[in-house]
C-alpha cells in the first residue's frame, strides 16, 4: 500500500496525462535503432514484420503495435521480463519482481491468451506459480507487441496479442565497413545486489554472418519500497549462437540457438510476498528454457509473387525443484516442437498494389510433471499429455487511391485450427475454431488516420486444465491440528470447451512535421476496444470440509473439497490506449496512458487481468558523446476488483544518462536511479510492494573492425 503522501488522485493522473499525451511519444511509435552518425527515422515509417506478418507502416497498421528497439535497450538495461515490458501500453507484468513468479497480462487477458515467440519459436511454457518466459534481456536487439486479437494469424492463445522477441545478431552490432567484431559488458544493481556479465564475438562476409554470446547474473533478496527484504537468490547464465547464409542472392539459410539456466532458492510459490512456511518451503529450483531452431527465406528480387519463409524449432522448458527438508524431488516439463510456413506475394490488380501472404502451421505440445513424494511419480496438477494444433490462414493487404477522399488501407484474413489433447488422465478433448478478422485504415488526408479493426479469436483448453489430478494444497486438519493434514484434489474436466472472443477497436492518429520548428515531428495514436468472451476457462475451488470432519471420535475421512476447471459464461472486456511522439532534434518526448476494464456479464462482477488508468512519460536528450532522461510511471486507484485486491494510486521516477567518451564510441557507460524516491507502491495482481530505490551502472564495449 501506498502512503497517502504519496497517492495521486485518479482525476490528477487522468488530467496530467492527458496534458503530457500532448507532447509525448511512446515505444508504441517507436523508431529502429539510431546509432551515432546515422539518421533518425519517423516512428510512423517502422514497420512491424514479425507480429504483424505485412509490410505496411507502423502508422498505417489498423491496430495498435509497439516496437522495442536496440537503442531503447541500451540505454535501459532491462534485468527482467517486468524492466523489458515496462513501457508498452495494455500489458502488466504481474506476480511481484521475483523472475520465477513473473506472470504476463495484456488487454484484460492472461498468460494464456498472449502468443509469445522467440525468433519465429513459439514459448508455450505457463505455470500459476513457475513463470511464464525465461530469457536474459541482454541478449535481444528488439521486441514487437500486437495488441488485440491475433488468432487469424497465430491460432490459439492469441487473443490479448502477440509479443514476439528477437535475439541479437551480427549486423546489431557491425558498422557499414565493418566485417568482425567483440562486444564485452558489466553492471551492477543495488536492489537486489545483481552483478552481471557479458561478453560476445561477431562477423559477417558477404556469405555468412554469425554471433556467439554468453551472459551471466547473480542476485539476491530483493529490497522492497517497504523496507522488507524478499527472499530470492538467482544465478543465471544464458549463451546464444546465431546464424546466417546467404547462399544465393534469393536463398538465405538461419539457425540458432538459445539456452538459460537459473539455480535459485526461494519459496515454492515465487509469487507476491510469499515467504518460506510449511506449506511454502524454501526450494532450490533448477530453472531452464532452451531454443532450437533453423529457418531459410526464398524470395527472388524478380519474381514478387514468391516470398517463402519458414521455421523449424523445438524449445524445451523445465522447472525442477529440490525440497531439503523433505527431501523431495518435483519437475514441470513442456516440449513444444513445431514447423511454420509461409509465402507472401505481391501483385497489381486494376492499378493497384496488392499483397497476399499464405501459410500453414503445425506445433505439438507435450508435457510431464513429476513427484518423488507420490506413490505413482506424478506431480499433481501437472498432467502428463499432449496437445496438437495444426492451421492454415490467408492474409490480404490493399492499398486504394480514393481520389479526394484519400487513401484505404484494407487488412482481411482468416485462419482454420484444428487441436487435439490426450491424456492418460481422462479422455480425450479436440475442437477446431475459424478466425477471421478486418481491419480499415483511412487517411482522408496524409496527416490523418482514422481505423478500425474487427476480429474473433479462440483458445484451446490447455493440458493443465483439462487433465487437472492429485493435491492442489493441504492444510491442518480443522479438528486435530497438524501434524494432521487434509487435502483439496485437483478433478479432470476432459469436456471443457474453447474459449472464444469477438474484438472490435476503433481508433484515430496524427501525425504532423513542423509543428513548432521546421523540422519537429509530432505522432498521436489512440484506439477504444471492446472485447466480448464466451467459455471463459477458469479454476474453480470448491472448498469444504467433509462433514465427518468434525465427527468424533476419529473426526474422518477428511477432506478440503476439489478444485476444478470450468467455463464460464460470459465476459466484457473494455479499455482504451493512447500513445503520443514529439520529436525535435536532439529532444525526445515520450508517453502512454491506458485502461482496462472488465465484467461478467451476467452478474456484472469484476473479471479479468485489469487495470486503473495506467500509463508513463519520458523525456530525453542526447548531446554529441552523452544522452540523460527520465521517466514517470504512474497509476490510478484501483478499485474494480474483488475485497482485498485493491490498489493505491502510485507515481514513480527513474532517470537515467547514457556517456560514451571517447570520439571512436566504442566505450559506454549507463547508469540509472530506478524509483528515485522510494516509494512503496504495488501493482495491481502483484500481491506485494515493488523493488525500492535501485542504483543501477553499466559499462560496455564494443569493438568493430
Amino acid at each position: 500500500m501506498t502512503s497517502p503522501t504519496r497517492s495521486v488522485s485518479r482525476a490528477a493522473l487522468m488530467a496530467s496525462a492527458a496534458a503530457v499525451l500532448c507532447l509525448m511519444p511512446t515505444q508504441a511509435l517507436a523508431n529502429d535503432a539510431v546509432e551515432a552518425g546515422t539518421q533518425t527515422r519517423e516512428a510512423s515509417e517502422t514497420i512491424i514484420v514479425t507480429a504483424t506478418r505485412t509490410r505496411l507502416p507502423n502508422f498505417d497498421y489498423p491496430g495498435l503495435a509497439s516496437v522495442i528497439d536496440l537503442e531503447w535497450l541500451e540505454a535501459d538495461r532491462p534485468s527482467d521480463l517486468a524492466d523489458t515490458l515496462r513501457e508498452i501500453p495494455g500489458l502488466e507484468v504481474a506476480g511481484g519482481p521475483r523472475r520465477t513468479g513473473q506472470t504476463l497480462s495484456l488487454r484484460g487477458f492472461g498468460r494464456e491468451n498472449i502468443a509469445l515467440l522467440i525468433d519465429g519459436a513459439r514459448q508455450n511454457f505457463s505455470s500459476a506459480h513457475d513463470g511464464v518466459l525465461f530469457l536474459d534481456p541482454g541478449l535481444l536487439s528488439r521486441v514487437e507487441t500486437v495488441r488485440g486479437a491475433a488468432s487469424a494469424l497465430y491460432g490459439s492463445g492469441a487473443s490479448g496479442g502477440v509479443i514476439a522477441f528477437e535475439t541479437a545478431n551480427a549486423d546489431a552490432f557491425l558498422l557499414p565497413g565493418e566485417t568482425r567484431g567483440a562486444r564485452l559488458s558489466a553492471g551492477y544493481r543495488s536492489g537486489n545486489e545483481e552483478t552481471r556479465g557479458s561478453a560476445a564475438v561477431f562477423g559477417r562476409t558477404e556469405a555468412l554472418s554469425g554471433l556467439l554470446a554468453v551472459s551471466a547474473r547473480s542476485s539476491g533478496d530483493i529490497t522492497l519500497g517497504s523496507g522488507n527484504d524478499l527472499p530470492a537468490d538467482d544465478e543465471v547464465v544464458s549463451w546464444l549462437a546465431n546464424g546466417e547464409w546467404r547462399a544465393t542472392p534469393s536463398l538465405t539459410l538461419t539457425g540458432g540457438i538459445l539456452s538459460f539456466r537459473n539455480e535459485a532458492v526461494e519459496p515454492n510459490n515465487g509469487q507476491g510476498a510469499q515467504g518460506v512456511s510449511g506449506l511454502n518451503p524454501l526450494v532450490q529450483k533448477d530453472v531452464s528454457a532452451d531454443t532450437y531452431r533453423l529457418g531459410m527465406r526464398f524470395a527472388p528480387a524478380d519474381q514478387p509473387l514468391i516470398g517463402f519463409e519458414a521455421t523449424l524449432y523445438r524449445t524445451d522448458g523445465a522447472v525442477d525443484e529440490f525440497d531439503p527438508l523433505a527431501s523431495r524431488s518435483i519437475s514441470r516439463d513442456l516440449t513444444t516442437t513445431g514447423i511454420r510456413a509461409e509465402n507472401r506475394s505481391e501483385f497489381g490488380l486494376g492499378g493497384q498494389a496488392l499483397a497476399l501472404t499464405f501459410g500453414g502451421e503445425w506445433y505439438e505440445d507435450e508435457q510431464t510433471g513429476t513427484d518423488s513424494a507420490t506413490a505413482t511419480g506424478i506431480r499433481g496438477g501437472v498432467p502428463n499429455g499432449t496437445t496438437r494444433f495444426y492451421g492454415a490462414y490467408v492474409q490480404g493487404e490493399a492499398e486504394f487511391d480514393a481520389g479526394g477522399l484519400g487513401r484505404v488501407i484494407v487488412l482481411p484474413g482468416i485462419r482454420w485450427d484444428r487441436f487435439e489433447s490426450r491424456s492418460d488422465v481422462g479422455a480425450d478433448n479436440q475442437d477446431e475454431a475459424i478466425s477471421p478478422r478486418l481491419g480499415v485504415t483511412w487517411a482522408p488526408v496524409e496527416p490523418v488516420r482514422l481505423f478500425a479493426n474487427w476480429s474473433q479469436a479462440f483458445r484451446a483448453p490447455s493440458l493443465n486444465e483439462l487433465y487437472l489430478d492429485g493435491t492442489h494444497f493441504s492444510l491442518p486438519h480443522p479438528i486435530l491440528g497438524a501434524p494432521n493434514f487434509i487435502t483439496n484434489e485437483f478433478i479432470a474436466n476432459p469436456d471443457l470447451r474453447p474459449e472464444s472472443s469477438e474484438t472490435l477497436e476503433i481508433g484515430a492518429g496524427f501525425a504532423h512535421t513542423g509543428l513548432f520548428t521546421a523540422s519537429d515531428r509530432f505522432e498521436i495514436k489512440g484506439a477504444w476496444f471492446r472485447t466480448r468472451a464466451t467459455d471463459l476457462i477458469n479454476l474453480g475451488v470448491d472448498f469444504a470440509f467433509d462433514p465427518t470432519c468434525f465427527a468424533p471420535p476419529f473426526f474422518a475421512p477428511c477432506s478440503a473439497g476439489t478444485s476444478f476447471s470450468e467455463n464460464l459464461d460470459s465476459a466484457e472486456l473494455t479499455g482504451f490506449e493512447i500513445a503520443a511522439l514529439y520529436q525535435n532534434g536532439p529532444l525526445t518526448l515520450s508517453g502512454a496512458v491506458f485502461e482496462v476494464d472488465g465484467k461478467d456479464r451476467i452478474t456484472g462482477a469484476p473479471l479479468g487481468s485489469l487495470q486503473p488508468v495506467r500509463g508513463h512519460v519520458r523525456a530525453s536528450y542526447a548531446f554529441d558523446q552523452a544522452d540523460i532522461g527520465a521517466r514517470l510511471s504512474f497509476a490510478g486507484d484501483f478499485d474494480r476488483t474483488s475485497a482485498g485486491n485493491e490498489r493505491d494510486s502510485y507515481a514513480v521516477l527513474d532517470v537515467f544518462a547514457g556517456w560514451r567518451p571517447f570520439t571512436d564510441r566504442r566505450v559506454r557507460v549507463d547508469l540509472g536511479v530506478e524509483n528515485v524516491f522510494d516509494a512503496n507502491y504495488e501493482r495491481v495482481f502483484a500481491g506485494v510492494s515493488e523493488a525500492g530505490r535501485t542504483l543501477r551502472i553499466d559499462l560496455t564495449w564494443t569493438g568493430g573492425w
